[in-house]
């Protein structure tokens, strides 16, 4: 990470897709199942082989009622193929088994990039959240050190009391209380989102900062569309989808070896041998073999093996439908939550704009006031508190108003493919 650098946050997505292992460990495990297709698909050819054997004995072999000893050295060579011709289907729905699972998990590793996203994301904008409150925080210190000045100027001509100048004081030190704790807050925050990333939080980087960012105003779809988006889109849903048709093709799979496999084998090869019986003399030969064959095989009864593979089969598939009823139970339920908790805060947002700028309009005129003698200590003193309040809530407002839009576009799926773009999209 470059200390010198502002990173906007579709660059820690980059940094953290990058590094993260388990993005790695979600890419390892669909490329294993891409192999698993390929290994199904490899039952759809032939076999073919070639082997050499090459081999002496001696036997005493009954001949009449008399054991006669042979001596015999044989070397063979020869190409074997073996082909199954008719399987009624279980080739080909392991392979459709197989397809789905590697469509599942393609999107399983979607969905590992969904959840990473996410985790930065909130992890930014809490970041953000937190140096907003510090600037605040800070802004907070300044007025309440020029109160005590104000306060102190007062008393040196003979207009304010030393409580008063005690009150302003007393302020000051709390409102330097408060930015230290702000101050800390921020700092573990920076440390979730080095985290988040895979970085270390001992080494410093920047962010880009929260007035550089563009606050939404308004949400650009209804509560139905997005709910309709998430079923039609999120990775985890058609995760599951796809584990059904691949659960669906075990059963059709299981169900095929009730019915008989065509085979066909084939040989051919070389052979060359040296023989000879005790008392004649040895013999030499060498010729060409070849040997075809076609079988049938039909399983008659295997103790229930096929019946028991196909029931857990179709437990398998059953709960992998119910899987899927959940989730969609599950996502419906979420984005719904989420929407109503972007309309929240999107006037929450305007609520605290409002508040804010009605706080320092009064904290002005309540300064002013007293400097001219026409207010107390405490009228001010009540002013800054609502101020620092005020500038508090605005902070806030605005970092939930983009959280709670992520957290949205999260469970709809949206945040897949609209997240900030980094240097690597």
């Amino acid at each position: 990470m470059d200390a010198a650098d502002a990173y906007t946050l579709g660059q820690l997505i980059d940094v953290a897709e990058s590094n993260n292992p388990t993005t790695r460990e979600s890419w390892n495990h669909a490329k294993a199942s891409a192999a698993a297709v390929g290994i199904a698909k490899s039952e759809l050819y032939p076999t073919l082989f070639a082997f050499a054997t090459g081999k002496n004995y001696n036997l005493p072999p009954l001949l009449y009622n008399t054991f006669v000893v042979q001596d015999i050295g044989l070397f063979a060579t020869a190409v074997h193929l073996d082909y199954t011709l008719i399987d009624f289907g279980t080739r080909r729905s392991e392979i459709t088994a197989a397809q789905a699972k590697l469509v599942a998990a393609n999107l399983s590793f979607n969905d590992t990039h969904l959840q990473l996203i996410q985790q930065v994301s909130q992890a930014y904008y809490a970041l953000l959240n937190a140096s907003g409150l510090r600037t605040a925080a800070e802004v907070n210190l300044t007025d309440a050190k020029a109160l005590e000045e104000a306060a102190q100027e007062r008393r040196d001509n003979g207009l304010a009391t030393l409580p008063d100048l005690l009150e302003a004081r007393a302020e000051r030190e709390k409102a330097n209380y408060d930015l230290q704790s702000a101050i800390g807050t921020e700092k573990t925050a920076f440390g979730d989102l080095a985290t988040a990333i895979a970085a270390q939080p001992v080494h410093e980087f920047k962010v880009q900062g929260l007035d550089d960012l563009h606050i939404p105003d308004a949400l650009d779809q209804s509560v139905e569309d997005a709910i309709a988006s998430a079923y039609k889109q999120r990775p985890d849903l058609l995760a599951e989808k796809a584990k059904v048709k691949a659960a669906h093709a075990e059963v059709t799979r299981y169900t095929s070896a009730y019915f008989p496999t065509l085979n066909f084998e084939a040989e051919g090869g070389w052979v060359r041998a040296w023989g000879q019986q005790k008392t004649f003399p040895g013999t030499y030969a060498q010729t060409r073999t070849y040997e075809t064959a076609l079988s049938l095989k039909w399983t008659i009864f295997d103790g229930l093996r096929r019946e028991n593979r196909i029931s857990q089969a179709k437990a398998e598939e059953a709960e992998a439908k119910n899987a899927v009823h959940e989730r969609e139970d599950q996502i419906g339920e979420r984005v719904w939550a989420s929407y109503q908790d972007a309309v929240t805060a999107l006037e929450q947002r305007k609520a605290a704009a409002s508040l804010l700028a009605a706080s320092a309009e009064s904290h002005s005129a309540s300064v002013e006031s007293y400097k001219d003698g026409v207010r107390n200590l405490l009228d001010v003193l009540n002013a800054e508190r609502d101020l620092a309040r005020a500038r508090a809530l605005d902070v806030t407002a605005r970092t939930r108003v983009l959280q709670s839009f992520t957290s949205l576009a999260f469970r709809t799926g949206d945040l897949l493919v609209q997240h900030p773009k980094g240097n690597t999209p």
